[in-house]
């Protein structure tokens, strides 16, 4: 029988990333990055019976029984690619690289088919196709150069100047063009300076006064000391309204197919949760002529030699005009995820939204508790029950508990789909969730 191996790291940009390149002001936190790299679990969503998930990290038992009795009748790793004293040494490799040099992996992989199984990755990444090639997997992905182009920032002002879309973005190269042409954006307003790479809110700098870009400046700076290149992509600060983004498929034979759109609750330019949109929105998105500028960027897409997994980000600006390409990112997508959950869900009254609370975990939590919890409750999604929560991942909550000291708390993540009918069942069902978190001596991070 034919089968996926689904597998990926997320943030896929800081592995497109040119290592050269300065980075604007950043907080480093490793609990973060804990969280990160346990967010593969997501893509559960999209496997089907008997296909294969590989997780960089060991998937709590508790979570995939849970997924199992849902319907995912899939096959995970349950055993670590490296012990727990050499892990800190993998931690600049994505999961392809890790898995390549594990020793676990062949073993692992001899259990199945390989010459039936075609990879699915979350985004086509330094490693994935010499791990494909090694373990002879069908793997339909474009060249690496031509992924990382597409997902650069400039890349996205290029497509703006093709659609004859207006454009006020630039990309400003050394240290002289950036402060020129930012000041001039600052007589207009607060200016936007996005990394080539940036990812999740981490890669965009706002500047609202001169001396806040003199500060900018001088972080900069340092780095050309080292000799880091100073290249970002700068443009006014738009007056958004809400964010929305659009899910496209682009076929090898060039076919581009329009998956899904999503609108999004977005805290500041990190993602935040991802709803069903309206009937009346995206029959707007069409009148607009939304769609079709998004089909010819597919187009566009495929003429540069992409094919695959295509997010737009959108915007509706608040004077309810259609901002139809801040960037693209040529991957997977949490709105995909999204849609894949939405899948799940035969009854046409039924609605889906993807959540995430950022939390504050005591070190004795135990996931268990939680699910027991929502259970009682009776808001845990089940087969049986049709609706209520469904927890996506495990690993965002507790990966960063590990070797911590009992009385710390650590950083943690939840991300949750809500399958409900109506919007007043969502928040009850919502409360039911924060008050479980209580309850197992979750706090929320705001």
């Amino acid at each position: 029988m034919n089968f996926a191996l689904h597998c990926g790291s997320f943030e896929a940009e800081r592995y497109w990333r040119d290592s050269r390149l300065a980075s604007i002001p950043a907080i480093q936190n490793i609990q973060t990055k804990k969280i990160t790299d346990s967010m593969d679990e997501l893509l559960f969503v999209f496997c089907k019976t008997g296909d294969l998930l590989l997780t960089r990290h060991v998937m709590d038992s508790v979570q995939y029984d849970y997924i199992r009795s849902i319907g995912y009748d899939i096959h995970m790793n349950r055993n670590p690619w490296f012990t727990s004293d050499r892990e800190n040494e993998m931690d600049h490799l994505n999961v392809f690289e890790i898995m390549t040099l594990s020793n676990v992996t062949d073993q692992l992989l001899s259990c199945f088919s390989l010459e039936k199984a075609t990879l699915e990755a979350f985004a086509a990444i330094p490693g994935m196709l010499a791990f494909a090639q090694r373990h002879h997997l069908a793997s339909h992905y474009p060249e690496q150069n031509i992924v990382q182009r597409i997902n650069a920032k400039s890349y996205s002002l290029e497509m703006r100047d093709r659609l004859n879309l207006p454009n006020v973005g630039r990309v400003v190269e050394g240290r002289e063009q950036l402060l020129a042409i930012t000041r001039k954006m600052l007589c207009d307003g607060a200016v936007l300076l996005k990394d080539e790479f940036g990812v999740s809110g981490k890669g965009n700098f706002v500047i609202h006064s001169e001396k806040a870009l003199l500060r900018l400046i001088k972080h900069l700076d340092k780095q050309v000391a080292q000799e880091k290149l100073i290249r970002f992509v700068v443009e006014p600060l738009l007056d958004r309204k809400f964010d929305f983004s659009c899910q496209l498929y682009i076929h090898e034979s060039g076919e581009v197919q329009l998956v899904s759109f999503q609108q999004l609750d977005n805290h500041g330019y990190a993602f935040g949760a991802s709803h069903t949109m309206s009937e009346s929105f995206k029959a707007h998105l069409y009148d607009s002529g939304y769609t079709d500028q998004v089909l010819e960027i597919g187009r566009l897409l495929y003429q540069d030699g992409y094919f695959g997994d295509v997010c737009i980000d959108s915007m509706i600006l608040q004077d309810h005009s259609i901002e139809p390409l801040v960037e693209i990112n040529a991957r997977k997508s949490m709105s995909l995820i999204k849609h894949g959950v939405d899948d799940l869900i035969t009854n046409t009254q039924l609605h889906s939204s993807l959540v995430q609370f950022n939390l504050a975990v005591p070190a004795r939590f135990q996931y268990e508790h939680l699910l027991q919890n929502l259970n009682q409750q009776q808001i845990l999604y089940t087969k049986e029950r049709g609706m209520g929560i469904l927890p996506l991942s495990s690993g965002t909550l507790i990966s960063a508990l590990i070797n911590r000291d009992q009385n710390e708390r650590t950083m943690g993540r939840l991300y949750f789909a809500v399958i409900y009918e109506s919007q007043q069942h969502m928040q009850n069902v919502v409360a039911g969730v924060n008050q479980s978190l209580l309850d197992s001596g979750i706090n929320m991070i705001t």
